[in-house]
Protein backbone atom coordinates (compact mmCIF):
# COMPACT_ATOMS: atom_id res chain seq x y z
CA UNK A 1 0.00 0.00 0.00
CA UNK A 2 2.74 2.47 0.97
CA UNK A 3 4.81 1.84 -2.13
CA UNK A 4 1.72 2.16 -4.30
CA UNK A 5 1.01 5.56 -2.78
CA UNK A 6 4.55 6.80 -3.37
CA UNK A 7 4.35 5.60 -6.96
CA UNK A 8 1.08 7.44 -7.37
CA UNK A 9 2.68 10.64 -6.16
CA UNK A 10 5.53 10.27 -8.63
CA UNK A 11 3.05 9.53 -11.39
CA UNK A 12 1.30 12.84 -10.82
CA UNK A 13 4.32 15.13 -10.54
CA UNK A 14 4.71 15.24 -14.31
CA UNK A 15 0.99 15.73 -14.95
CA UNK A 16 0.38 19.30 -13.87
CA UNK A 17 -1.91 20.92 -16.37
CA UNK A 18 -4.41 23.73 -16.44
CA UNK A 19 -7.92 22.60 -17.25
CA UNK A 20 -9.45 24.91 -19.86
CA UNK A 21 -12.64 26.84 -19.23
CA UNK A 22 -15.67 24.59 -19.33
CA UNK A 23 -18.72 25.15 -21.46
CA UNK A 24 -21.29 27.33 -19.75
CA UNK A 25 -24.97 26.49 -19.73
CA UNK A 26 -24.95 22.99 -18.30
CA UNK A 27 -28.48 21.67 -18.55
CA UNK A 28 -30.80 20.30 -15.92
CA UNK A 29 -32.49 17.01 -16.69
CA UNK A 30 -35.97 18.48 -16.21
CA UNK A 31 -36.37 22.03 -17.59
CA UNK A 32 -39.23 23.71 -15.67
CA UNK A 33 -42.46 24.91 -17.26
CA UNK A 34 -42.44 28.29 -18.99
CA UNK A 35 -44.96 30.97 -18.01
CA UNK A 36 -46.69 33.21 -20.55
CA UNK A 37 -43.69 35.02 -22.10
CA UNK A 38 -45.67 38.28 -22.32
CA UNK A 39 -46.72 38.30 -18.64
CA UNK A 40 -45.29 41.23 -16.68
CA UNK A 41 -44.87 41.16 -12.90
CA UNK A 42 -43.19 43.49 -10.41
CA UNK A 43 -42.19 42.38 -6.93
CA UNK A 44 -42.21 45.56 -4.88
CA UNK A 45 -40.93 46.54 -1.45
CA UNK A 46 -38.69 43.66 -0.41
CA UNK A 47 -35.13 43.76 0.85
CA UNK A 48 -33.13 42.64 -2.20
CA UNK A 49 -30.20 40.29 -1.57
CA UNK A 50 -29.11 39.60 -5.13
CA UNK A 51 -26.49 36.88 -4.49
CA UNK A 52 -23.48 38.95 -5.53
CA UNK A 53 -22.51 39.71 -1.94
CA UNK A 54 -23.08 43.47 -1.97
CA UNK A 55 -25.10 45.56 0.45
CA UNK A 56 -28.80 44.59 0.42
CA UNK A 57 -31.16 47.06 -1.24
CA UNK A 58 -34.07 48.07 0.93
CA UNK A 59 -37.47 48.75 -0.64
CA UNK A 60 -36.44 47.22 -3.95
CA UNK A 61 -38.26 46.40 -7.16
CA UNK A 62 -37.69 43.35 -9.35
CA UNK A 63 -39.51 43.35 -12.69
CA UNK A 64 -40.17 40.08 -14.48
CA UNK A 65 -41.26 39.34 -18.03
CA UNK A 66 -42.26 35.73 -18.51
CA UNK A 67 -39.52 33.59 -16.96
CA UNK A 68 -36.84 36.29 -17.07
CA UNK A 69 -35.71 39.10 -14.82
CA UNK A 70 -36.13 42.39 -16.68
CA UNK A 71 -34.84 44.81 -14.05
CA UNK A 72 -33.82 44.92 -10.38
CA UNK A 73 -32.87 47.75 -8.07
CA UNK A 74 -34.06 50.47 -5.68
CA UNK A 75 -37.74 51.36 -5.93
CA UNK A 76 -37.06 54.90 -7.01
CA UNK A 77 -34.72 53.87 -9.83
CA UNK A 78 -36.56 50.98 -11.48
CA UNK A 79 -39.38 51.85 -13.86
CA UNK A 80 -42.39 49.55 -13.72
CA UNK A 81 -44.00 49.30 -17.19
CA UNK A 82 -47.70 49.96 -17.61
CA UNK A 83 -50.05 46.98 -17.30
CA UNK A 84 -47.61 45.20 -14.99
CA UNK A 85 -49.01 43.05 -12.20
CA UNK A 86 -47.65 44.52 -8.97
CA UNK A 87 -47.06 42.22 -6.01
CA UNK A 88 -46.39 43.82 -2.62
CA UNK A 89 -43.67 41.86 -0.84
CA UNK A 90 -42.82 44.48 1.77
CA UNK A 91 -41.26 43.15 4.96
CA UNK A 92 -39.66 40.16 3.24
CA UNK A 93 -36.18 39.50 1.86
CA UNK A 94 -35.92 38.57 -1.81
CA UNK A 95 -33.07 36.24 -2.82
CA UNK A 96 -32.08 34.04 -5.75
CA UNK A 97 -33.30 30.47 -5.57
CA UNK A 98 -30.84 28.41 -3.57
CA UNK A 99 -28.62 25.78 -5.23
CA UNK A 100 -27.59 22.56 -3.48
CA UNK A 101 -24.30 21.06 -4.66
CA UNK A 102 -24.73 17.73 -2.87
CA UNK A 103 -28.17 16.15 -2.58
CA UNK A 104 -29.11 12.49 -2.85
CA UNK A 105 -32.48 10.99 -3.67
CA UNK A 106 -33.65 7.58 -4.81
CA UNK A 107 -36.81 6.88 -6.80
CA UNK A 108 -39.02 9.35 -4.99
CA UNK A 109 -40.78 12.58 -5.89
CA UNK A 110 -41.33 13.38 -2.22
CA UNK A 111 -37.82 14.16 -1.00
CA UNK A 112 -36.83 16.65 -3.74
CA UNK A 113 -39.97 18.65 -3.04
CA UNK A 114 -40.18 18.44 0.77
CA UNK A 115 -36.45 18.76 1.48
CA UNK A 116 -35.48 21.10 -1.34
CA UNK A 117 -38.13 23.10 -3.21
CA UNK A 118 -40.30 23.86 -0.20
CA UNK A 119 -37.20 25.24 1.55
CA UNK A 120 -36.17 27.50 -1.31
CA UNK A 121 -33.74 25.19 -3.11
CA UNK A 122 -34.65 25.53 -6.77
CA UNK A 123 -31.69 23.58 -8.20
CA UNK A 124 -29.67 20.65 -6.92
CA UNK A 125 -27.03 18.24 -8.13
CA UNK A 126 -26.82 14.61 -7.13
CA UNK A 127 -23.11 13.80 -7.27
CA UNK A 128 -22.89 10.13 -7.95
CA UNK A 129 -26.25 8.41 -7.83
CA UNK A 130 -27.10 6.57 -11.06
CA UNK A 131 -29.60 7.87 -13.58
CA UNK A 132 -32.00 5.03 -12.73
CA UNK A 133 -32.57 6.56 -9.28
CA UNK A 134 -34.25 9.57 -10.92
CA UNK A 135 -36.63 7.91 -13.36
CA UNK A 136 -39.62 8.63 -11.12
CA UNK A 137 -38.66 12.29 -10.70
CA UNK A 138 -37.98 12.86 -14.39
CA UNK A 139 -41.22 11.17 -15.42
CA UNK A 140 -43.36 13.03 -12.89
CA UNK A 141 -45.67 15.88 -13.85
CA UNK A 142 -45.20 17.46 -10.42
CA UNK A 143 -43.16 20.65 -10.08
CA UNK A 144 -39.61 19.73 -9.09
CA UNK A 145 -36.38 21.61 -8.50
CA UNK A 146 -34.00 21.73 -11.44
CA UNK A 147 -32.19 18.38 -11.28
CA UNK A 148 -28.54 18.14 -12.33
CA UNK A 149 -27.00 14.67 -12.41
CA UNK A 150 -23.55 13.11 -12.59
CA UNK A 151 -24.69 9.55 -13.20
CA UNK A 152 -23.30 6.63 -11.25
CA UNK A 153 -20.02 7.50 -9.57
CA UNK A 154 -16.81 5.98 -10.91
CA UNK A 155 -15.24 3.63 -8.38
CA UNK A 156 -12.62 0.89 -8.15
CA UNK A 157 -12.92 -2.67 -6.86
CA UNK A 158 -14.43 -3.63 -4.54
CA UNK A 159 -17.06 -0.90 -4.99
CA UNK A 160 -18.35 0.75 -1.84
CA UNK A 161 -21.91 1.01 -3.20
CA UNK A 162 -22.29 -1.67 -5.90
CA UNK A 163 -25.76 -0.54 -6.93
CA UNK A 164 -24.60 3.03 -7.48
CA UNK A 165 -21.14 2.64 -8.95
CA UNK A 166 -19.63 2.29 -12.37
CA UNK A 167 -16.79 -0.13 -11.64
CA UNK A 168 -13.88 1.10 -13.77
CA UNK A 169 -11.55 -1.55 -15.20
CA UNK A 170 -8.95 0.58 -16.97
CA UNK A 171 -8.31 4.06 -18.38
CA UNK A 172 -10.14 3.39 -21.62
CA UNK A 173 -13.15 2.16 -19.68
CA UNK A 174 -13.08 5.40 -17.69
CA UNK A 175 -13.13 7.43 -20.91
CA UNK A 176 -16.03 5.42 -22.34
CA UNK A 177 -17.98 5.82 -19.12
CA UNK A 178 -17.51 9.60 -19.08
CA UNK A 179 -18.68 9.81 -22.69
CA UNK A 180 -21.74 7.66 -21.98
CA UNK A 181 -22.65 9.67 -18.87
CA UNK A 182 -22.40 13.00 -20.67
CA UNK A 183 -24.48 11.69 -23.56
CA UNK A 184 -27.20 10.75 -21.04
CA UNK A 185 -27.18 14.26 -19.59
CA UNK A 186 -24.50 14.31 -16.90
CA UNK A 187 -23.32 17.85 -16.28
CA UNK A 188 -20.40 16.70 -14.10
CA UNK A 189 -18.64 13.43 -13.29
CA UNK A 190 -18.13 12.08 -9.78
CA UNK A 191 -15.14 9.92 -8.84
CA UNK A 192 -15.35 7.87 -5.68
CA UNK A 193 -12.63 7.04 -3.25
CA UNK A 194 -11.55 3.57 -4.37
CA UNK A 195 -10.85 4.70 -7.93
CA UNK A 196 -7.07 4.48 -8.51
CA UNK A 197 -5.21 7.66 -9.33
CA UNK A 198 -4.38 6.66 -12.91
CA UNK A 199 -8.10 6.22 -13.60
CA UNK A 200 -8.88 9.55 -11.90
CA UNK A 201 -6.46 11.14 -14.34
CA UNK A 202 -8.07 9.41 -17.34
CA UNK A 203 -11.50 10.48 -16.11
CA UNK A 204 -10.40 14.11 -15.85
CA UNK A 205 -8.92 14.05 -19.34
CA UNK A 206 -12.13 12.62 -20.79
CA UNK A 207 -14.32 15.04 -18.84
CA UNK A 208 -12.32 17.98 -20.17
CA UNK A 209 -12.81 16.71 -23.71
CA UNK A 210 -16.58 16.58 -23.12
CA UNK A 211 -16.78 19.99 -21.43
CA UNK A 212 -17.68 18.92 -17.90
CA UNK A 213 -15.82 18.96 -14.59
CA UNK A 214 -14.88 16.13 -12.26
CA UNK A 215 -15.81 16.30 -8.59
CA UNK A 216 -14.46 13.85 -6.05
CA UNK A 217 -15.09 12.10 -2.76
CA UNK A 218 -11.62 11.09 -1.57
CA UNK A 219 -10.26 8.80 1.13
CA UNK A 220 -7.32 6.93 -0.45
CA UNK A 221 -5.98 9.43 -2.99
CA UNK A 222 -4.68 12.66 -1.42
CA UNK A 223 -6.60 15.79 -2.35
CA UNK A 224 -3.62 17.76 -3.63
CA UNK A 225 -2.69 14.87 -5.90
CA UNK A 226 -6.25 14.54 -7.21
CA UNK A 227 -6.45 18.27 -7.89
CA UNK A 228 -3.21 18.15 -9.87
CA UNK A 229 -4.71 15.28 -11.86
CA UNK A 230 -7.58 17.56 -12.88
CA UNK A 231 -10.28 17.26 -10.21
CA UNK A 232 -12.06 20.60 -9.87
CA UNK A 233 -14.63 19.87 -7.15
CA UNK A 234 -14.11 18.31 -3.73
CA UNK A 235 -17.09 16.78 -1.94
CA UNK A 236 -16.81 16.63 1.88
CA UNK A 237 -14.24 18.40 4.02
CA UNK A 238 -12.99 14.96 5.09
CA UNK A 239 -11.60 14.44 1.58
CA UNK A 240 -8.67 16.66 2.60
CA UNK A 241 -7.71 14.60 5.66
CA UNK A 242 -4.93 12.42 4.30
CA UNK A 243 -3.26 15.39 2.61
CA UNK A 244 -3.12 17.25 5.95
CA UNK A 245 -2.25 14.47 8.39
CA UNK A 246 1.23 13.31 9.24
CA UNK A 247 2.60 10.79 6.73
CA UNK A 248 2.43 7.97 9.28
CA UNK A 249 -1.16 8.62 10.32
CA UNK A 250 -2.27 9.20 6.74
CA UNK A 251 -0.76 5.90 5.67
CA UNK A 252 -2.37 4.06 8.58
CA UNK A 253 -5.73 5.57 7.65
CA UNK A 254 -5.37 4.65 3.98
CA UNK A 255 -4.34 1.09 4.84
CA UNK A 256 -7.34 0.62 7.13
CA UNK A 257 -9.81 2.05 4.63
CA UNK A 258 -8.24 0.16 1.73
CA UNK A 259 -8.84 -3.07 3.72
CA UNK A 260 -12.36 -2.09 4.84
CA UNK A 261 -14.18 0.85 3.27
CA UNK A 262 -16.48 1.20 6.29
CA UNK A 263 -13.50 1.89 8.56
CA UNK A 264 -13.58 5.47 7.29
CA UNK A 265 -16.69 6.23 9.33
CA UNK A 266 -14.92 5.87 12.66
CA UNK A 267 -11.42 6.84 11.58
CA UNK A 268 -12.13 10.18 9.87
CA UNK A 269 -12.68 12.13 13.09
CA UNK A 270 -9.69 10.43 14.69
CA UNK A 271 -7.48 11.40 11.75
CA UNK A 272 -8.70 15.00 11.89
CA UNK A 273 -8.41 15.18 15.68
CA UNK A 274 -4.65 14.69 15.41
CA UNK A 275 -4.07 17.25 12.65
CA UNK A 276 -2.27 20.37 13.86
CA UNK A 277 -3.19 22.96 11.25
CA UNK A 278 -0.73 25.45 12.73
CA UNK A 279 2.28 23.21 12.27
CA UNK A 280 1.18 20.98 9.39
CA UNK A 281 3.74 21.36 6.59
CA UNK A 282 1.02 20.61 4.06
CA UNK A 283 -1.80 22.94 5.13
CA UNK A 284 -0.64 26.12 3.38
CA UNK A 285 0.47 24.36 0.20
CA UNK A 286 -2.84 22.48 0.02
CA UNK A 287 -4.86 25.66 0.44
CA UNK A 288 -2.67 27.40 -2.13
CA UNK A 289 -3.33 24.55 -4.57
CA UNK A 290 -7.09 24.74 -3.97
CA UNK A 291 -7.05 28.47 -4.71
CA UNK A 292 -4.63 28.37 -7.64
CA UNK A 293 -6.55 25.61 -9.42
CA UNK A 294 -9.94 27.26 -8.80
CA UNK A 295 -11.30 24.22 -6.98
CA UNK A 296 -14.83 24.29 -5.62
CA UNK A 297 -15.03 23.05 -2.04
CA UNK A 298 -18.35 21.58 -0.87
CA UNK A 299 -17.59 20.88 2.81
CA UNK A 300 -20.90 19.24 3.86
CA UNK A 301 -19.83 20.12 7.41
CA UNK A 302 -23.27 19.35 8.82
CA UNK A 303 -22.93 15.59 8.37
CA UNK A 304 -19.73 15.50 10.42
CA UNK A 305 -20.86 17.82 13.22
CA UNK A 306 -19.93 16.74 16.75
CA UNK A 307 -20.45 18.82 19.91
CA UNK A 308 -19.51 18.45 23.57
CA UNK A 309 -22.29 16.73 25.49
CA UNK A 310 -24.43 16.11 22.40
CA UNK A 311 -25.39 12.76 20.88
CA UNK A 312 -22.73 10.84 22.81
CA UNK A 313 -19.95 12.63 20.96
CA UNK A 314 -16.47 11.67 22.07
CA UNK A 315 -13.66 14.13 22.69
CA UNK A 316 -11.93 12.82 19.58
CA UNK A 317 -15.02 13.48 17.44
CA UNK A 318 -15.45 16.99 18.84
CA UNK A 319 -11.79 17.84 18.31
CA UNK A 320 -11.85 16.37 14.81
CA UNK A 321 -14.89 18.39 13.82
CA UNK A 322 -13.31 21.52 15.26
CA UNK A 323 -10.36 21.06 12.93
CA UNK A 324 -12.69 20.52 9.97
CA UNK A 325 -14.34 23.84 10.75
CA UNK A 326 -10.98 25.53 11.05
CA UNK A 327 -9.76 24.20 7.72
CA UNK A 328 -12.84 25.70 6.05
CA UNK A 329 -11.86 28.96 7.72
CA UNK A 330 -8.36 28.75 6.26
CA UNK A 331 -9.75 27.99 2.80
CA UNK A 332 -12.14 30.91 3.01
CA UNK A 333 -9.51 33.34 4.26
CA UNK A 334 -7.30 32.39 1.31
CA UNK A 335 -10.06 33.02 -1.21
CA UNK A 336 -11.15 29.44 -2.01
CA UNK A 337 -14.50 28.95 -3.72
CA UNK A 338 -16.71 27.41 -1.04
CA UNK A 339 -20.19 26.17 -1.97
CA UNK A 340 -23.16 24.77 -0.08
CA UNK A 341 -24.14 21.12 -0.12
CA UNK A 342 -26.69 19.53 2.20
CA UNK A 343 -26.05 15.80 1.76
CA UNK A 344 -29.85 15.55 2.23
CA UNK A 345 -29.89 15.18 6.03
CA UNK A 346 -27.64 15.89 9.01
CA UNK A 347 -27.65 15.00 12.72
CA UNK A 348 -28.15 18.53 14.06
CA UNK A 349 -30.69 19.60 11.44
CA UNK A 350 -34.44 19.36 11.50
CA UNK A 351 -35.95 17.12 8.85
CA UNK A 352 -35.37 18.74 5.47
CA UNK A 353 -33.18 21.51 6.91
CA UNK A 354 -29.67 20.15 6.39
CA UNK A 355 -28.96 22.91 3.84
CA UNK A 356 -29.88 25.60 6.36
CA UNK A 357 -27.68 23.96 9.00
CA UNK A 358 -24.80 23.95 6.52
CA UNK A 359 -25.25 27.69 6.02
CA UNK A 360 -25.07 28.21 9.77
CA UNK A 361 -21.88 26.16 10.04
CA UNK A 362 -20.24 28.08 7.21
CA UNK A 363 -20.95 31.27 9.15
CA UNK A 364 -19.46 29.64 12.24
CA UNK A 365 -16.39 28.85 10.13
CA UNK A 366 -15.93 32.54 9.36
CA UNK A 367 -18.05 33.39 6.33
CA UNK A 368 -20.33 36.36 6.78
CA UNK A 369 -24.04 35.66 6.23
CA UNK A 370 -23.79 37.40 2.86
CA UNK A 371 -20.80 35.28 1.89
CA UNK A 372 -22.66 32.12 2.92
CA UNK A 373 -25.64 33.18 0.78
CA UNK A 374 -23.32 33.81 -2.18
CA UNK A 375 -21.80 30.35 -1.62
CA UNK A 376 -25.26 28.83 -1.99
CA UNK A 377 -26.31 30.93 -4.97
CA UNK A 378 -23.68 32.62 -7.14
CA UNK A 379 -20.78 30.26 -6.41
CA UNK A 380 -22.86 27.13 -6.71
CA UNK A 381 -24.12 28.41 -10.07
CA UNK A 382 -20.47 28.74 -11.12
CA UNK A 383 -19.80 25.20 -9.85
CA UNK A 384 -22.69 23.94 -11.98
CA UNK A 385 -21.67 25.99 -15.03
CA UNK A 386 -25.04 27.80 -15.05
CA UNK A 387 -23.94 31.25 -13.85
CA UNK A 388 -25.06 32.92 -17.08
CA UNK A 389 -28.69 32.17 -16.28
CA UNK A 390 -29.01 31.40 -12.57
CA UNK A 391 -27.49 32.18 -9.18
CA UNK A 392 -28.05 35.94 -8.92
CA UNK A 393 -30.88 38.41 -9.40
CA UNK A 394 -29.85 40.37 -12.48
CA UNK A 395 -31.46 41.42 -15.77
CA UNK A 396 -31.58 38.58 -18.27
CA UNK A 397 -31.39 35.76 -15.74
CA UNK A 398 -34.11 33.21 -15.08
CA UNK A 399 -36.59 34.03 -12.34
CA UNK A 400 -35.74 31.46 -9.69
CA UNK A 401 -36.51 33.51 -6.59
CA UNK A 402 -37.36 33.06 -2.92
CA UNK A 403 -38.97 35.31 -0.33
CA UNK A 404 -37.73 34.97 3.24
CA UNK A 405 -39.24 36.30 6.45
CA UNK A 406 -36.47 38.19 8.25
CA UNK A 407 -33.06 39.53 7.29
CA UNK A 408 -30.60 36.70 6.49
CA UNK A 409 -27.91 39.27 5.72
CA UNK A 410 -27.76 39.88 9.48
CA UNK A 411 -28.87 36.50 10.83
CA UNK A 412 -28.35 33.43 8.66
CA UNK A 413 -30.92 31.53 10.74
CA UNK A 414 -33.58 33.51 8.88
CA UNK A 415 -32.95 31.19 5.92
CA UNK A 416 -35.19 28.70 7.71
CA UNK A 417 -38.12 31.06 7.09
CA UNK A 418 -38.72 30.66 3.35
CA UNK A 419 -42.27 31.85 2.69
CA UNK A 420 -42.62 31.82 -1.10
CA UNK A 421 -40.73 30.14 -3.93
CA UNK A 422 -40.69 31.03 -7.63
CA UNK A 423 -39.29 28.59 -10.16
CA UNK A 424 -38.67 29.92 -13.67
CA UNK A 425 -41.20 32.71 -13.23
CA UNK A 426 -43.95 30.46 -11.79
CA UNK A 427 -44.93 30.45 -8.14
CA UNK A 428 -44.58 27.11 -6.40
CA UNK A 429 -47.36 26.72 -3.86
CA UNK A 430 -48.82 29.89 -2.39
CA UNK A 431 -48.07 33.20 -4.05
CA UNK A 432 -47.57 36.34 -1.94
Amino acid sequence: MGSMNRASRLFVVSMLFQVPAFAAGMQEMNPPAEPDPSRMMALVGARLIDGNGGTPIENAVVVLRGSKILAAGPRGKVAVPNSTQTVDVSGLSLLPGLIDSHFHSRNTVKTPVEFELQNGITSFRDPGHPFKYYEEVLNSELTMPRVFLCGGHLDGPPPVWPDQAELIQDAEHARRTVKAHVERGASAIKVYFRLPLEHVHATCEAATEHGVIVTAHLELVDADVAIRAGVRGIEHITSFGTALASPTEAEQFRAAVFADSNARRELRHRLWANIDLDSSPNAKSLVDTIVAQHVFVSPTLAIFEARHGERDATEVQVRGFGNMLRFVTLCHQAGARIVVGSHTSAPFAERGRAYQRELELLVEAGLTPMEAIAAGTKHNAEFFGIEERLGTIEPGKSADLILVDGDPSQNIAAMKNVKHVMLNGNWFGDSP
